[in-house]
């Protein structure tokens, strides 16, 4: 009797709550529904259980958000769990990673005044000069670039689009066959998460910013995008749970090329944040969500994210995603045509890394059309744009190891992002870099660290020689190995050791202490197998 009685309040919570979003105003909390982050081995269904047995027929399962990550949403009676008292309880479960209240998100557009100069952005970041080397596309060895946008949709015919839509080629279209296994019916394009479909929503927002990443250049039509020629995967989102599947959609899209070498999957190289939360939230308290981006980065997939439409400071009162530390997202603010932050638009010396043209953009818009398209919306995609157009620069040495080193490349590429900004004085104090993206200063340091280092290990340079506190080691090695480093004494002994795997287009230096090393001559070697370096230090007394 008493299962059956637990059964028919599980019916009834069923049939009163499931697919009922009950959506904070103004915040776009959905206050019945919690993103759960399981360890890997642990079951969604018996967590359930144990809810239900703590609550009788109060909590669901809605769906899974990310499989990889055993991640799922669930959906839960809040007047049996007020408050935030489900959340507290699954935060001290032993199986739960982490757990955060599902979100509406927002799209991070303002309105717009089609009087306004076209385009003027591409010019003010140097793209003009990065396309007399490279238009997009392809790598140096033929990888074919992709830019995942995730939106609130797009128009996938919109003629400036042809050619630049990805194709799912483990998909055939229209077959109703789930031919790649992935659990995507005809995925040929990316998917509609929003009603879970290969039927794309047709939204302006997403064909803007999809338009200012990659509308086709050079074909006599309409505008270009940064990129002339990409493959856009299009992913349609609404809510946070709907961000964590599309992101792992694109990390195994991303993963199965990088373990194929490039015979499956694709090799996308970013993805686009035109969106956030409508109100400021800190990325602590968005743990499922914020996790994302180290998991992306680790296939080698950076993202860029624009932030609040909102006049104010992200470090103090904090915004989604922009707030996140993630070495593989980096984030924009809207500059005008005035070479000043919009004043609609948030700041940060540490959240926000730099400003990108955003304010009075122009790009695609619905039925064939063009149009002005503002905010920070515009803001992210030139920044993601740029991200997809330094892959595709005449470097072999970048394009291999995007596939054999993907995580460190887009280390890389980030680096070279942050290195090549445009100081200007009106954005010192807004920005951690206190300047604007330029994508052409960019491709220069990446052009001159082509090639990187193949020769014999070689210690450059120690500094200072002689020393009272610590010296720096400047060395050459081949990129991408391991080496160790090691500091002896005059009789042998071993007083420093160190492992180190240097990468590309970086200088290769080693700090080392040594404030309580007796005065005298050291030696500093490094060595990899029979390959060895060795030169003297002297450290004297301060």
């Amino acid at each position: 009797m008493i299962d059956r009685y637990l059964w028919l309040l599980l019916f009834f919570f069923v049939a009163q709550f499931a697919n009922a979003q009950l959506a904070g105003s103004g915040t776009g909390q959905v206050k019945n529904e919690l993103l759960v982050q399981l360890a890997q081995e642990a079951s969604v269904t018996t967590l359930l259980q144990k809810i239900n047995r703590q609550q009788p027929a109060t909590a669901i399962h809605k769906r899974v958000a990310a499989r990889r990550f055993n991640i799922h949403l669930l959906q839960f009676d809040p007047t049996a769990w007020p408050g935030e008292s489900l959340l507290q309880w699954l935060r001290v479960q032993r199986e739960v990673q982490a757990v955060q209240y599902n979100y509406a998100v927002a799209f991070r557009q303002e309105p717009n005044d089609p009087e306004f100069e076209k385009q003027w952005g591409f010019t003010r970041i140097g793209a003009e000069e990065v396309w007399n080397v490279s238009t997009g596309g392809l790598t140096a060895n033929g990888d074919t670039i992709v830019v995942a946008v995730l939106d609130s949709g797009c128009d996938l015919n919109h003629p400036d689009l042809l050619g630049n839509i990805w194709n799912n080629s483990a998909e055939i279209s229209g077959d109703g066959i789930d031919n790649d296994n992935n659990g995507y019916i005809d995925d040929t394009f990316g998917w509609n998460f929003v009603d879970d479909t290969n039927e794309m929503k047709v939204n302006g927002h997403g064909l803007a910013v999809s338009g200012l990443v990659g509308a086709k250049g050079n074909n006599g039509m309409g505008v270009s995008g940064i990129n002339w020629d990409i493959k856009l995967m299009v992913c349609a989102i609404q809510y946070v749970d709907q961000i964590i599947s599309a992101y792992e959609y694109v990390i195994d899209q991303r993963h199965q090329y990088n373990e194929s070498g490039g015979q499956k999957g694709a090799f996308v190289v970013a993805t686009n944040a035109s969106f956030g939360l409508s109100t400021p939230t800190f990325c602590d308290e968005q743990p499922v969500w914020g996790g994302m981006y180290d998991q992306l980065g680790a296939v080698g997939v950076l993202t860029g994210a624009g932030t609040t439409n909102r006049n104010l400071d992200v470090d103090v009162e904090g915004d989604m995603p922009t707030s996140c530390e993630s070495d593989f997202l980096i984030t924009v603010t809207n500059m005008n045509e005035a070479e000043e932050k919009e004043l609609s638009s948030g700041f940060g010396e540490i959240s926000i890394d730099m400003a990108a043209p955003g304010q009075n953009s122009y790009s695609l818009y619905l039925f064939d059309r063009y149009a002005v398209f503002d905010g920070n919306s515009a803001a992210a995609p030139h920044l993601t744009g740029s991200i997809a157009l330094l892959y595709s620069l005449p470097c072999e040495e970048l394009a291999s190891d995007a596939l054999s080193n993907p995580r460190e490349t887009a280390l890389l590429i980030r680096s070279v992002l942050i290195d090549g900004v445009e100081p200007l004085s009106s954005l010192e104090g807004l920005t951690a870099t206190g300047g604007l993206l330029n994508v052409y200063n960019s491709m220069e340091l990446i052009n001159e660290a082509c090639g990187g280092t193949s020769g014999p290990i070689e210690i450059l340079k120690i500094f200072p020689n002689p020393t009272s506190s610590s010296f720096i080691v400047e060395y050459e090695t081949p990129d991408f190995e391991t080496y160790d480093f090691r500091v002896y004494n005059a009789l042998g002994q071993e007083m420093y050791r160190n492992t180190e795997t240097p990468t590309r287009f970086s200088t290769k230096r080693l700090e080392i202490d040594t404030r309580n090393w007796a005065p005298g001559v050291y030696f500093v070697a490094i060595q990899r197998g029979k390959d060895r370096e060795v030169k003297p230090v002297m450290v004297k007394v301060d």
